[in-house]
């Protein structure tokens, strides 16, 4: 004889799962919070991401300041010919529109070889906004030869150099003409002040003594000016 279930364990199976309403409004609340998460994931993500890039900005900036200090803490008073022949300074530059100043500089020291120091002839340009380092292969250029230019900043809005020469005036060219109209081409200034501007850091300035003992003309191989 089969036996009828009670009325109350029918409706008690009835309820025992979700219904479809209750099952929607439990997938729109999943639906919200995940959009949060992602929301909040992803704005996480681009702060990393930024915070990334300012600081291999500002590392560029550091690496770029870095090899102006270390070109121009090393300056030599050792002058140049151009590929004409002609007898540059071993410092010359000026508040031209190109800003173009171009040196004489020890890349390292060297004790196991006759010449001792290793010199290299380095300029720096700005143009466009984008500040541009070049050198040349051999200290005293040939015919046809072809200089290295590599950029070394961009976003840059101002490069400019003030030079101190022996009566504490600060000028912006060098080298300094003299009472006659020529200039000492071997002549170092005292101190040389830089001015490096950024679009996003401002001014930058670095103030460096020129070492007196580099005033005097160093010992040349055979042929060197």
């Amino acid at each position: 004889m089969v036996q009828n279930r009670p009325k109350t364990c029918q409706r008690q199976a009835h309820q025992s799962g979700f219904t479809l309403i209750e099952l929607m409004i439990a997938l729109s609340l999943f639906a919200v919070l995940s959009a949060m998460a992602f929301g909040g994931l992803n704005h996480l993500l681009g702060q990393h991401q930024q915070l990334q890039l300012k600081q291999q900005r500002f590392a560029n900036i550091q690496s770029a300041v870095q090899v102006m200090e270390r070109d121009l803490s090393q300056i030599l008073p050792r002058s140049v010919r151009d590929a004409f022949g002609d007898r540059q300074a071993a410092l010359v530059g000026g508040a031209t529109p190109e800003f173009t100043y171009a040196l004489t500089t020890k890349i390292w020291f060297n004790p196991y070889s006759s010449k001792g120091n290793l010199l290299q002839r380095v300029s720096y340009q700005w143009q466009d906004q984008t500040l541009w380092r070049q050198y040349e292969n051999q200290l005293d250029a040939g015919v046809g030869a072809s200089p290295v230019r590599y950029h070394l900043l961009d976003q840059v809005t101002g490069f400019t150099l003030r030079f101190l020469p022996a009566d504490g005036q600060w000028i912006d060219h060098w080298p300094p003409i003299n009472t006659t109209g020529d200039a000492n081409l071997n002549y170092l200034p005292k101190a040389i002040d830089v001015y490096l501007t950024t679009v996003d850091h401002g001014t930058i300035r670095r103030l460096l003594e020129i070492p007196q003992g580099q005033s005097q003309v160093p010992s040349q191989p055979q042929g060197a000016l």
